[in-house]
C-alpha cells in the first residue's frame, strides 16, 4: 500500500528539520566560541606586549633622559652666552686695572672655563 500514510509520516520530516536545525545551531555555537577564545588569546598576548611594565618604563626612562638632555644644552648654551657676555663686557675694563687684577680676573674665568667643562662631562656621562 503506497498511498498509506501512517500519523508518524509527517512528523518525521519535521522531526529531521528540528534535528538538522539543532546541530546547525550547536556547531555555529562551538564556532563561535571558539572564535572568540582566539580573539581573546590574541588580545591577551597584544596588551602584554604593548602595556608591560617594563616597555612603560622603557618609555619613561628614554622620555625623562631626551628631556634632561635638552635642558642640559638648554643650561650650557645659556652659561655659554653669559660667559661670552661677562668676557666682553670685563674686557675694556680690564685694560684700565692694575696687572696683578688683571691676572687674577683672567684665572678666575679659567677656573669657571674648567669648572663648566668638568660639569659637562659628568652630566654627558
Amino acid at each position: 500500500m503506497p498511498g498509506v500514510t501512517t500519523i508518524t509520516t509527517p512528523f518525521k520530516g519535521v522531526t529531521d528539520l528540528a534535528r538538522d536545525a539543532a546541530y546547525v545551531a550547536v556547531g555555529l555555537g562551538v564556532l563561535g566560541y571558539q572564535r572568540a577564545q582566539v580573539q581573546r588569546v590574541e588580545l591577551k598576548n597584544k596588551l602584554s606586549t604593548d602595556f608591560s611594565l617594563e616597555n612603560r618604563l622603557g618609555d619613561v626612562r628614554t622620555n625623562v633622559r631626551d628631556n634632561v638632555s635638552k635642558g642640559i644644552k638648554q643650561i650650557d648654551g645659556l652659561a655659554e652666552t653669559a660667559a661670552s657676555f661677562v668676557e666682553s663686557t670685563l674686557a675694556p675694563l680690564e685694560d684700565r686695572l692694575p696687572t696683578q687684577v688683571t691676572q687674577l680676573t683672567s684665572k678666575a674665568r679659567e677656573q669657571a672655563r674648567d669648572v663648566r667643562t668638568q660639569i659637562v662631562q659628568r652630566v654627558a656621562n
